[in-house]
C-alpha cells in the first residue's frame, strides 16, 4: 500500500510540473543542440537554464531525493535520451535498457511500479511534455529508490502520524494559554512589531532572491569571455558591477570574419540599469541578425537608435527623457589589418609609440529623448599597426572617488594608466587594472557600475 501512495505523489508530481514546461522552448533546445554532452553548464541555453530551474524547485518543493529529469525518444537509434536535470548535468546521453512501459505509454504518461536496475530497485512516474501544437516532445520522469523504504510498514508510518497527532495536541495545549497572554492589550503593539518586522525580512529575502536570479539571466545574456579570446586571444575585460546586476555590458558578434565588440553604459545602475542592458542586448542581436547589409558600426548604431527610441516612445512618464545608454562600438577586420569605431559619448583610445589618440564619439547617446539635437552617427576608420591597443571603458573608472584627497580618478589619469600598462600580457594588464582601482577606492564605495576593455595588438 505504501508503494501504491508513493507512486500516486510521482504521478503527481510529473503531471503537475509537466504543465508548467514549455515544450515550445524544450524543443527547441532540443533542436538546436542534437549531440551528447552539446550542453555542459546550465547557462550555456537561456531555455535549459529556465526548465532546469522549474525542475529543481519541484524537487525541493516535494522533497525528493532523486533527479526529476526529462527523456526524449530516439526513433533512429530506438533508445531514449536524457534532456534537462533538475541538479546534474547529462544531456542527451542514452538511457538503453528501459522499462517497456515508457515507450508503451510515451504519448499519454503512466507510473512503473518496482523495477530492478544497477543501483537498486526504483519505482518512477512520467507524464508527457507537448508543444504548442500537441505533440509530445518529451517525458517528465521522476523516481524513488524503493530501497530506502522497502522496510517501512503501513504500521509504522500510521503510528508516527498518531505520534505526530500527540505532539502537535500537546503543544497546543499549552501555546493556546501562551498566545492568550502575548494578545493582552499592553502587548499587542510588541506584537505588531515583530510581525512587521518579519514580513520585512521574508520580503528583502525574497528581493535579494529575485536580484540574484536577474543576475543570472544576466549573465546568461552577456557573451562568452572565453568565446571572445578565442576570436581576439590579446584582449581583456574587466568588468565589475556596483550592485549584483548592471547598467554597463559589453557584446560581441563575428559576421563574415569582423569582429564585432561593444562598451555600453546604460541609464543608471543595479535593475533599472541591468533592464536596459537587456534591452541593449536584444536589440543588437537582432540588429546583425535581421540586417546582414549593415557593415559598419555607425549604421549599426543608427538602427538601434531607431529601435531605442521607437521602444521608449510608449513611455508617458518623466523619466522617458533620461532612458538611454552611451555606447563604443568598433569592428575589427583582421584581414585588412582595418578597425572601425562609432560612438554615442563613450570614446576609443588609441595608444602607440607613447602617443595616445581618444577619438570621441558623437555627443549624444542612444534614445535620451528630445533634450538633444541628433544626426546620423559619424564613422571613424583606422590601419591596424603592430603596437597598437585599443580601450573602450565606461566612465564607471574615472569618475571613481578615492585617493588621498577623496577626489575622482579622472579621464586622464586613466589614460596615462593605460598607457603606462599597455605592453602587459593581457591578463596582467587587467589583473593591474582591478588592482589600481583597489588601491584608489580604498574604503569609499563604488559609485557606479565599471567596465574596461582592451585589445593588444
Amino acid at each position: 500500500m505504501y508503494e501504491k501512495l508513493e507512486l500516486q505523489k510521482l504521478k503527481a508530481i510529473t503531471a503537475s510540473v509537466s504543465q508548467q514546461i514549455d515544450g515550445d522552448q524544450l524543443e527547441k533546445l532540443l533542436k538546436n543542440h542534437p549531440w551528447q554532452d552539446d550542453i555542459t553548464s546550465s547557462i550555456e541555453d537561456s531555455n535549459y537554464y529556465l526548465i532546469q530551474n522549474i525542475l529543481a524547485n519541484a524537487k525541493q518543493v516535494n522533497e525528493l531525493n532523486s533527479n526529476i529529469y526529462t527523456l526524449s525518444f530516439d526513433e533512429d537509434e530506438e533508445v531514449f535520451r536524457y534532456g534537462v536535470f533538475s541538479d546534474s548535468i547529462y544531456f542527451r546521453h542514452k538511457y538503453e535498457l528501459f522499462p517497456i512501459v515508457l515507450k508503451e505509454s510515451y504519448e499519454n504518461g503512466n507510473v512503473i511500479e518496482k523495477y530492478e536496475t544497477e543501483n537498486g530497485e526504483w519505482i518512477s512516474a512520467f507524464h508527457p511534455i507537448k508543444n504548442s501544437q500537441g505533440k509530445t516532445v518529451s517525458v517528465l520522469q521522476a523516481d524513488i529508490c524503493f530501497d530506502e523504504f522497502s522496510g517501512i510498514t503501513w504500521d509504522s508510518y500510521s503510528k508516527k502520524a498518531i505520534v505526530s497527532i500527540v505532539i502537535i495536541l500537546i503543544l497546543a495545549l499549552f501555546l493556546i494559554p501562551y498566545a492568550k497572554n502575548i494578545l493582552r492589550e499592553d502587548e499587542k503593539v510588541t506584537l505588531e512589531l515583530l510581525l512587521r518586522k518579519r514580513e520585512i525580512e521574508v520580503k528583502n529575502r525574497d528581493l535579494t532572491d529575485s536580484i540574484n536570479y536577474a543576475q543570472k539571466i544576466q549573465s546568461a545574456f552577456l557573451p562568452e569571455l572565453r568565446k571572445i579570446k578565442s576570436y581576439l586571444p590579446n584582449s581583456f575585460i574587466f568588468y565589475k558591477p556596483k550592485d549584483i546586476v548592471s547598467g554597463d555590458f559589453y557584446w560581441f558578434r563575428e559576421i563574415n570574419n569582423t569582429y564585432y565588440l561593444a562598451c555600453a553604459d546604460c541609464t543608471g545602475h543595479g535593475i533599472p540599469g541591468a533592464f536596459m542592458s537587456l534591452i541593449g542586448l536584444s536589440m543588437l542581436n537582432e540588429i546583425v541578425k535581421s540586417k546582414n547589409s549593415f557593415k559598419k558600426p555607425n549604421e549599426i548604431l543608427n538602427e538601434l537608435e531607431s529601435r531605442m527610441n521607437e521602444a521608449l516612445a510608449s513611455r508617458s512618464d518623466s523619466n522617458q527623457t533620461k532612458d538611454g545608454m552611451d555606447i563604443a562600438l568598433c569592428c575589427f577586420d583582421l584581414e585588412n589589418k582595418s578597425i572601425s569605431y562609432a560612438g554615442a559619448l563613450r570614446p576609443l583610445v588609441i595608444i602607440n609609440n607613447n602617443e595616445i589618440k581618444e577619438i570621441k564619439g558623437d555627443r549624444f547617446p542612444i534614445g535620451g529623448g528630445n533634450s538633444y539635437e541628433k544626426t546620423p552617427f559619424s564613422l571613424h576608420e583606422f590601419s591596424i599597426n603592430e603596437g597598437d591597443c585599443f580601450f573602450m571603458y565606461s566612465d564607471g573608472f574615472p569618475d571613481q572617488f578615492g585617493g588621498p584627497n577623496e577626489k575622482k580618478y579622472m579621464n586622464k589619469r586613466f589614460k596615462q594608466f593605460l598607457e603606462k600598462n599597455r605592453k602587459l600580457a593581457p591578463e596582467q594588464l587587467r589583473s593591474d587594472v582591478e588592482n589600481e582601482l583597489i588601491n584608489w577606492q580604498g574604503k569609499n564605495e563604488q559609485i557606479d557600475d565599471i567596465l574596461v576593455m582592451g585589445i593588444l595588438f
